[in-house]
């Protein structure tokens, strides 16, 4: 397998631009283009849907993308483990984190990281709980920050316990109050920041058995508190959340208190390349220190 042609693939899926993909490759887009084309050729395959507004990945894509990220990956890691013996540790890692994880905890870590290894150039992908773990499951992403809700089958790192809060407008009668108590979810008027299930939420809902009003759904925990501040709802959410914010609004510890384990996970630590081994031992004892 041409790796030319896969890197070409890989790129232009993760930017959804043939244009961009070649000006992180330093091609032309013209010979992006043709090593697709020659690659779809040889799958015999339509990888990609092409349009005005740029590209998106085929079903056929989508299940090619893991098996052709690995490829590329496999041969990064030759090299990079070429510089590990040479006493180098270089390579590139992605890292997928909830948002709240990615403002509070990465911009100190990442740069203590790379002024000890400039070699390393890292990606950071921001998002909810569904994507961070696609991301992982798919190969995607070396490295994730999450919640342990115990649905990741690789290796897992405990950081730190953050406890769940409410946040309510000033505004609201809540914000009188000391504590917001869980039973008052199956009254508030709820926004939830997250599409689907947020397991963080729903795992407490279902230990105490509460059927939460949510009127509102909204991916973004920065628009969710917005709606807060205009005394549109409650939101429940991890306290490190409410460090993004610069709203006007009340943030309450639970009633009875409620905590999550935050992490760090990795898909598999054996096969990972050494800047991504690198990386994990660095946080986790920077964790400990």
């Amino acid at each position: 397998m041409d790796t030319a042609r896969c890197k070409a693939f890989v790129a232009a899926a993760r930017v959804g631009s043939f244009s961009r993909a070649a000006e992180e490759l330093h091609y032309t887009t013209s010979a992006v283009s043709q090593l697709i084309t020659a690659l779809e050729e040889d799958l015999q395959l339509p990888l990609f849907l092409r349009s005005r507004k740029g590209v998106t990945l085929t079903a056929d894509g989508e299940r090619m993308y893991p098996v052709l990220y690995n490829l590329v990956r496999q041969e990064e890691k030759v090299y990079e483990t070429a510089a590990e013996i040479s006493g180098l540790i270089v390579g590139k890692i992605t890292i997928t984190a909830y948002p709240s994880i990615c403002a509070a905890w990465l911009p100190g870590l990442i740069r203590r990281f790379q002024e000890r290894y400039p070699g390393v150039t890292i990606r950071i992908d921001d998002s909810i709980r569904k994507y961070v773990l696609e991301a992982l499951n798919s190969g995607r992403a070396d490295v994730g920050f999450l919640s342990n809700q115990h649905d990741f089958t690789g290796e897992w790192i405990d950081l730190q316990k953050n406890p769940m809060v409410a946040v309510v407008s000033q505004e609201s009668p809540y914000a009188r109050w000391d504590s917001f108590p869980l039973a008052e979810c199956e009254k508030a008027v709820m926004i939830q920041s997250s599409h689907g299930v947020d397991k963080d939420i729903s795992g407490i809902f279902e230990k105490y058995d509460l059927h939460p009003n949510i009127v509102y759904t909204t991916r973004n925990s920065g628009t969710a508190a917005a709606m807060v501040q205009d005394d549109m709802g409650v939101l429940l959410v991890n306290e490190l959340s409410t460090h993004m914010w610069r709203y006007r609004v009340k943030v309450l510890p639970l009633d009875p208190p409620q905590s999550i384990s935050l992490g760090m996970a990795v898909s598999a630590f054996s096969s990972a390349s050494p800047a991504v081994k690198t990386f994990v031992r660095f946080v986790r004892d920077a964790f400990e220190s």
